[in-house]
């Protein structure tokens, strides 16, 4: 039901069940609102390069903080538990390794999510990284 509802407010109009896009279309709205995190989506020729590799992943957005630091978001449709923790600290490893201490810049990470459970808010608070809860309308 929680995909059906964000399939339909973002104009994809009324989902049948069988397909619909849900992680790009919240990718669409947050890069819309990144303002609001006070960040901008890094350069063009970073974007390009969200797909970090084999055995590493693919990012949603890399952004950059008003100091210039690197900032990883991570995108959950739907309730989000720790696992999450170990994929987005593996993206800002690959980013720290091949550009940020190029650069001496940090890399810090933010997962933006309906909801989640203990065990990640735990394992995040640990590792640095916040974690933002998305209304999905």
């Amino acid at each position: 039901e929680l995909a059906r509802k964000i399939y339909r407010n973002l104009g994809y109009g009324e989902a049948d069940g069988s397909f619909f896009v849900l992680e790009s279309g919240i990718e669409e709205a947050v890069k819309a609102n990144l303002s609001q995190l006070k960040l901008n989506l890094a350069e063009e020729s970073i974007q390009q390069q969200c797909s970090l590799g084999i055995g590493v992943g693919r990012t949603d957005l890399i952004c950059r903080d008003k100091e210039g630091n690197y900032v990883v978001l991570e995108l959950k449709a739907v309730h989000s538990s720790d696992i999450v923790v170990g994929q987005i600290l593996r993206y800002m490893g690959f980013i720290r390794e091949n550009w940020a201490d190029k650069e001496g810049k940090k890399v810090k990470g933010i997962i933006l999510t309906p909801s989640y459970d203990e065990q990640l808010r735990l394992a995040a608070k640990v590792a640095g990284l916040k974690v933002l809860r998305i209304r999905i309308c």
